[in-house]
């Protein structure tokens, strides 16, 4: 794992926030979910043969297992959710974008 993002005190933000927020530093404030699912959860992608032209990732869900693939979307799908209701990242197509001066431990 990266070195993450570390909140203040007090602002209760999950590890899996402080991976997104992490992230977002690094990559100009947008995160989209397949980052997160390669970074926190270390799901290795596999490019889709059908969609060459546009450099799309998938991931093998038989090989990482069904269910701890849907739970980690879900997981991250409801961790972006909530940075966006505190304020600090507005959704964006596949992710989130990190609102300067709000995206802040």
């Amino acid at each position: 794992m990266a070195n993450f993002f570390t909140p203040k005190k007090g602002n209760n933000l999950s590890p899996l926030q402080c991976c997104i927020l992490t992230l977002g530093k690094k990559n100009g404030g947008i995160v989209f979910a397949r980052d997160v699912l390669i970074e926190y959860y270390g799901f290795v992608p596999n490019r889709d043969p059908s969609c060459l032209n546009t450099g799309a990732l998938v991931f093998n869900k038989s090989d990482i297992g069904f269910g701890r693939y849907n739970s980690a979307s879900v997981a991250v799908c409801k961790a972006f959710n909530r940075l966006v209701e505190r304020g600090m990242a507005r959704k964006i197509y596949s992710g989130i974008e990190l609102i300067p001066g709000k995206a802040v431990g």
